[in-house]
């Protein structure tokens, strides 16, 4: 197993006003302490630790990212926005929640931590920040983590176009580069995820004619950034189909989990009833 790396961001200071100049580079570095961070909707907050990897201090800039298919009515707001965090240090940064109405499904957001360095006096250096955006997990009050919920989806061929759906109150996060097997097909959908209700499709190759008994072949992601290699699902239909959906294909697991460098209630329900894991 490995853990995934949260992606890293780039950027050079002179975007950000502080100048850009050739020679010597300056970086700062924040390292979070998990990757991800997760919301409990009866906590009314989650928290993560950030820590200073530099030799200097650095303005620790937080900022939330919203998905554009994402209907949280919610606002989501990181405190302390800006603080300055000392080298070696780690700051706690809190994400409250805070909303009128209640939630019925777990809802995805993103977290971006930057660092900002000192603005430089030495001529021909060049200051970076280098940052860290994380995914967000909100679950409703009395959700009990469900360890398979990516064997909940749905796939079909619809049209020409290989299609996946979600028809439970999970929200499922999975490697959206997939491979139709047993002719190791390669197709990219358009999501990392699948929301709540949501049906998210890709085009196939041009005439494309599926095996018999094609499965797709992909790698799931758990809510605390294990990657779950080799899960397979069956694809109903045949391309040029255009019809509903149909009921949840079996899903079966072959390869391994790698944890990669990214209530008192009822369980959540979720339609129809997933096939147990192989693997």
């Amino acid at each position: 197993m490995r853990k995934l790396n949260p992606l890293t961001l780039s950027l050079i200071a002179g975007a950000a006003g502080l100048g850009a100049f050739c020679g010597q580079a300056a970086a700062s570095a924040v390292l979070p302490t998990t990757s991800v961070l997760i919301i409990n909707e009866a906590d009314k907050e989650g928290s993560i630790g950030i820590k200073n990897t530099d030799k200097e201090p650095v303005l620790l800039y937080t900022k939330i990212g919203r998905l554009d298919d994402e209907d949280l009515d919610a606002a989501l707001i990181p405190t302390p926005a800006a603080v300055v965090v000392q080298p070696g240090e780690t700051q706690i940064v809190r994400v409250l929640y805070r909303s009128n109405k209640a939630l019925d499904r777990e809802h995805l957001a993103r977290v971006m931590f930057m660092g900002i360095p000192p603005k430089s006096d030495k001529p021909g250096r060049i200051s970076m920040m280098l940052g860290q955006d994380l995914p967000v997990v909100i679950r409703p009050k009395g959700y009990k983590p469900v360890d398979n919920k990516w064997e909940y989806m749905k796939w079909r061929f619809k049209g020409d176009q290989l299609c996946v759906s979600n028809d439970t109150k999970y929200a499922v996060r999975f490697v959206n580069n997939v491979k139709l097997v047993p002719d190791n097909t390669d197709v990219a959908m358009p999501k990392p995820y699948a929301l709540p209700g949501s049906d998210n499709c890709a085009a196939l190759p041009a005439g494309y004619t599926p095996p018999a008994g094609t499965q797709v072949e992909f790698s799931a992601v758990s809510d605390y950034n294990y990657i779950l290699d080799g899960r397979r699902a069956s694809v109903e239909g045949v391309p040029g189909d255009t019809g509903a959906v149909p009921p949840a294909p079996a899903s079966t697991s072959q390869g391994n989990a790698r944890h990669a460098p990214s209530g008192e209630s009822a369980t959540l329900p979720a339609s129809g009833t997933p096939a147990a894991s192989a693997g």
